[in-house]
């Protein structure tokens, strides 16, 4: 019988450590989280400390006896999680919910590799609920916050479905962009360009720099800079020539390689995740989530000797590339790359796709410079400057490894300062100018990065829940903020909540890397970011009414309609529909001009049908699966029945035990 159990996330994870242990080791996956927040209450005392209460999540009964059941006959348990905040999380909580009576370890690798899955077993430490757990526990709390108490007014007044710590920070400047977008006035202009002839017949493309193209506002304007350079003469007033270099690009972090694999695969960001995390299952590449551009010595000088095998002497440089960490970037992290630097490809696929481009990246990274030979020239003409540029490769270096993107050369010939040139062609078009660019998925992840806006775990989900929420839309690669998604950012705005300060987003995550060093206090942050909460709620309600009142008089009481959102859209209700004076349950449906619509109401059908419990006739209803029968004396009576009459039986939930 097994002496040890270890457990990981995923089935396939598990199946390939499986093949590196011996028969003294049984080896399941958890498959990811096992506790949480319960679903329906927000789960946290926060008179006691914010201390949260976890659930077995629904669907995991089996997960949790299979653990049970193959942790009893085993000497000790070896958790064997991500290396990340939300591995350790699963970790810690199996092992304090599940696994009280074992003794538990805690085993963490960065590649799934024999030798690398055999030191982590060597150097198993003692579980516990360090710094790093402290860290998870309190994102979870501040999201959970978020999610509960900011969700119901945001509904209230938008008919949005939630707001989100992550979420409506990113929503924010996304939502920003497509009100620049939509507001945007193009400008005309006229822009010339010049086809030139050298002394030595050799021909030159130089568009006009002077005076800049948006000062060019007239057709007649344009007109009278091409007869001047008609007129001539056309001197060449510069002409320099210089050799660049180019160093290579950094080896792959989360953020570079969903923006890679989205300009060159097409790929979203939930996809390339998704490869990533088979790819990181079946051994073939380190661990995906990460902000680290760091590669192990040992590893940089496999890559080396690749690079000589693979391409010569020339193409490795004499000493390695170190790129600089990002600002919150974890030491003992490295960056995305090959296990197996000798392995170029993996057969064909999606798979095969991305890892040569980790391959490829992760080599490269280490290679020579690349050369470039660069040169200039102007050409003037009384007041007006014209100007060419060109650019030809001498050497190719990194990118003999990196082929994605394409090298174009230019060529600018050879010239002389004072020499005439002679004008062949010219050509003025009109043009106007054109409003930002939206970001596509591959620039939001960049720019959410940029702004410290969530963690390389949470990029792409973050994308995909306001996808779910209907906040944005994905249309040819570029994001269409939508209607609801503008509506529910200015709602945010205008309460000023604190997770829609991006600033404020920014330091928050800062400070959650700040626990799991030990810099900072969980309860310090909680307890701050709850007292800022409680007044943003407050101010919340105050605007959510503000916003709601109409001109509208209720025509039952006389007192004024507000304007409300539910599950099925927009309608309008009275003031007084609280009140314990005048209560009044008036409401009505918005009309397409705005104004209230009387709701008529649905005939009821009786069935030929009587209710098992009341005696009363069961009525026609609609349903999300289609038609049923319900007690006419709903709500008071609650049976249901099919439209053939055999009773429904409701379900009682199943509470899940810690």
């Amino acid at each position: 019988m097994p002496k040890s159990l270890v457990i990981v996330e995923s089935p396939r994870k598990a199946k390939k450590i499986k093949s590196f242990l011996g028969s003294s080791y049984d080896v399941i996956a958890s498959c990811g989280h096992v506790y949480d927040l319960p679903q329906k209450k927000i789960g946290i005392d926060t008179k006691n400390d914010f201390k949260p209460t976890y659930e077995v999540i629904p669907g995991k009964d089996n997960i949790v006896k299979l653990i049970k059941q193959k942790s009893k006959g085993a000497d000790e348990v070896i958790l064997m999680g991500d290396p990340d905040r939300e591995g350790h999380a699963i970790s810690v909580n199996i092992a304090k919910y599940l696994l009280k009576k074992s003794k538990c370890y805690r085993a963490s690798t960065h590649s799934i590799t024999k030798k690398a899955v055999l030191e982590a077993i060597d150097n198993k430490a003692e579980l516990k609920e360090d710094d790093l757990y402290q860290s998870y526990e309190t994102r979870r709390i501040l999201d959970r916050y978020v999610g509960f108490k900011c969700s119901f007014p945001v509904k209230q007044a938008t008919g949005g479905p939630s707001a989100g710590r992550v979420q409506s920070a990113t929503l924010r400047f996304l939502a920003e962009r497509e009100k620049e977008i939509q507001s945007f006035v193009p400008i005309k202009y006229w822009e010339i360009i010049a086809e030139l002839l050298t002394k030595d017949k050799e021909k030159v493309i130089a568009p006009l720099i002077k005076p800049n193209k948006l000062k060019v506002n007239s057709k007649e304007m344009a007109e009278g800079i091409v007869k001047t350079l008609e007129a001539g003469p056309i001197k060449i007033s510069l002409y320099e020539k210089k050799e660049t270099t180019t160093k290579p690009y950094a080896p792959f972090t989360t953020s570079t390689l969903q923006q890679c694999a989205s300009s060159f695969l097409g790929w979203s960001p939930k996809k390339t995740m998704t490869v990533a995390q088979d790819l990181f299952n079946s051994g073939k590449i380190s661990y995906h989530r990460t902000d680290s551009k760091f590669i192990v010595p040992e590893f940089v000088c496999e890559i080396r000797k690749k690079i000589t095998s693979n391409y010569g002497d020339k193409y490795c440089p004499n000493k390695q590339w170190h790129y600089a960490k990002s600002k919150n970037a974890q030491e003992a992290h490295e960056a995305i790359r090959p296990t197996d630097i000798s392995v170029e490809g993996i057969g064909s696929g999606d798979e095969n796709k991305l890892y040569q481009m980790i391959w490829k990246r992760a080599v490269a990274s280490q290679m020579s410079l690349a050369k470039f030979l660069k040169s200039k020239a102007e050409f003037t003409c009384k007041t007006y400057v014209l100007a060419a540029s060109g650019s030809t490769c001498t050497f190719d270096g990194w990118r003999k490894c990196w082929n994605y993107g394409k090298l174009e050369d230019y060529v600018v010939p050879e010239m002389k300062v004072g020499d005439k040139v002679d004008l062949i062609n010219s050509t003025m078009t009109e043009e106007q100018t054109k409003p930002p660019s939206r970001f596509s998925e591959a620039s939001c992840v960049k720019n959410m990065e940029k702004l410290g806006i969530g963690r390389p775990s949470t990029f792409a989900s973050t994308l995909d829940t306001l996808k779910n929420r209907k906040y944005i839309e994905v249309k040819k690669k570029a994001i269409n903020t939508t209607d609801l998604g503008v509506k529910v950012t200015d709602f945010l705005k205008d309460v000023n909540f604190c997770f829609v300060d991006l600033q404020f987003t920014a330091n928050m995550e800062e400070d959650l890397d700040k626990i799991a060093r030990a810099e900072k206090g969980k309860l310090c942050v909680l307890n701050n970011f709850y007292e800022t909460l409680k007044t943003d709620l407050s101010r919340a309600k105050e605007v959510k009414e503000k916003n709601s009142k109409t001109n509208y008089k209720c025509p039952k009481c006389g007192g004024m309609l507000l304007k409300k959102f539910s599950r099925f859209g927009v309608f309008y209700s009275c003031e007084n529909y609280n009140s314990k004076d005048n209560k009044c349950g008036y409401t009505a449906n918005v009309g397409k001009d705005g104004c209230p619509v009387e709701k008529v109401k649905k005939k009821v059908v009786l069935s030929k049908y009587n209710c098992p419990k009341c005696g009363a006739k069961m009525a026609v209803r609609d349903g999300k699966y289609g038609k049923f029968l319900g007690c006419s004396k709903f709500p008071t009576c609650k049976s249901l029945m099919t439209m053939d009459g055999e009773i429904i039986e409701k379900k009682k939930s199943k509470k899940s035990k810690k």
